[in-house]
């Protein structure tokens, strides 16, 4: 071994990825962090080099689509971006209290909303000079897919949603405050790791594997609790049902079967309201379908792809 070289840890100790991932910076500030994988074979032309772009639900991070890379980074360029408030991606400091909804005032004049968030996705794509995308959103991030999809389709090949619902209802958003007085108050008391562990007491919502699940708890605590707070605020107001009907390009659906959070009704209902979408469903013990079952969501997600040849 050359000198001052340090030995690498014994394989099985190595973490899954030792990458730092990249930084965009937007016009507004803030800075989006993601990870970019590729085994597409590199004298292949930029056409034939299609971008997939793996976005997180909420209290989640890029790195927990680990599973997916190694199979659609054969085929695609892989982007996996930590969410505003999420992971390494900043977030503007709140200047109205968090039990304040009405009065949304955050530093620099920061518009936490759906605008915002669409921009800055378009931003990103624009500074890595990639034309289109095939969009995929897990949960909430599936909302955002649906605007995306309907006001940016120039920039969308497909779109696809997994465990994702329209909009959250009332219970949902009690269930998610875990006893306090709101869900963003609960996230600023317990913080990423503790709101998760208390959310975890409900059927049907985290993986119950519990070495996964510690895993999860340890990757989702590197979330700050402010920024985890102000983004929930965004969700708890976000509906993505006007959006539905301009949704033209194609569209796959990944359904859960057993979801506290999306039943497969509200599943069903989005299929019927976007014509020749397709709705697969993924037999998992709760909603996090994309890591309880990654293999059954990528074989969907291939076969649709092959389908619309991508």
């Amino acid at each position: 071994m050359p000198q001052n070289q340090t030995a690498p840890e014994p394989a099985l100790r190595c973490p899954y990825d030792r990458s730092e991932g990249y930084y965009v910076t937007h016009p507004n500030g803030q800075v989006s962090h993601f990870y970019l994988d590729s085994f597409v074979d590199p004298w292949l032309p930029q056409e034939e080099k299609p971008v997939i772009i793996l976005n997180h639900g909420c209290a989640r991070t890029a790195a927990m689509w680990y599973s997916w890379v190694p199979r659609l980074a054969r085929r695609f360029v892989v982007i996996r971006r930590d969410a505003r408030g999420h992971g390494k991606s900043s977030f503007p400091k709140r200047l109205s209290p968090w039990s304040d909804h009405q009065n949304n005032e955050y530093e620099g004049g920061y518009q936490w909303d759906l605008d915002t968030m669409l921009c800055e996705i378009v931003d990103m794509l624009d500074q890595l000079n990639i034309k289109k995308v095939i969009f995929l959103g897990e949960a909430t991030s599936g909302e955002v897919g649906h605007a995306f999809a309907a006001k940016y389709p120039e920039r969308t090949i497909a779109l696809i949603t997994c465990s994702t619902p329209t909009l959250l209802p009332p219970a949902a958003i009690n269930m998610f405050a875990v006893g306090e007085s709101s869900w963003a108050e609960a996230v600023i008391k317990y913080g990423a790791r503790g709101w998760n562990e208390r959310l975890a007491r409900n059927p049907g919502t985290l993986p119950k594997d519990p070495t996964y699940l510690e895993w999860l708890l340890d990757e989702a605590s590197k979330t700050k609790r402010e920024g985890l707070a102000g983004y929930v605020i965004f969700l708890t107001y976000l509906t993505s049902r006007p959006f539905l009907k301009n949704i033209k390009k194609p569209y796959l659906i990944l359904a859960p079967t057993n979801s506290v959070a999306v039943p497969l009704s509200e599943s069903r209902w989005i299929s019927e309201q976007v014509p020749g979408s397709k709705m697969v469903e993924i037999e998992a013990p709760g909603h996090e379908i994309f890591s309880e079952a990654p293999d059954k969501c990528i074989d969907a997600v291939l076969e649709f792809l092959d389908e619309i040849h991508v």
